[in-house]
């Protein structure tokens, strides 16, 4: 019995490599398999349709990322703008604050009070 134990252990893994090679092998046929049967569907779907139709025509969860695509844009597209008018408004703050009482200074003045 000690001998048939020490076998097992000795065992150099070859047969768990032929079940992962055997196995790699029959899921590519499997895919393949598959692909064969709708890409043909997918690319005369792809080739008839705008781009209202193809999304119609595509999955559910492909189709609300789309939409949930063209929400996140729209949102930072409002924030950029945010951000842009908030810009404005301190740049134009801070220039108002650089010159006393709201006139320009020249650079002659600047440099005689300095």
């Amino acid at each position: 019995m000690s001998n048939r134990t020490k076998s097992c252990r000795d065992d150099d893994g070859s047969g768990s490599t032929g079940l992962f090679v055997g196995g790699f092998i029959l899921g590519g046929l499997i895919v393949g398999a598959l692909g064969c049967v709708y890409a043909p569907q997918i690319s005369k779907a792809i080739a008839g349709a705008d781009r209202k139709d193809l999304m119609r025509k595509l999955p559910k969860f492909i189709y609300d990322e789309e939409k949930a695509l063209e929400k996140t844009r729209k949102v930072l597209a409002e924030k950029i703008a945010q951000l842009n008018s908030a810009i404005d408004d301190v740049s134009s703050q801070l220039k108002s604050e650089d010159t006393p009482n709201g006139a320009a200074l020249s650079t002659d003045e600047v440099e005689a009070t300095a």
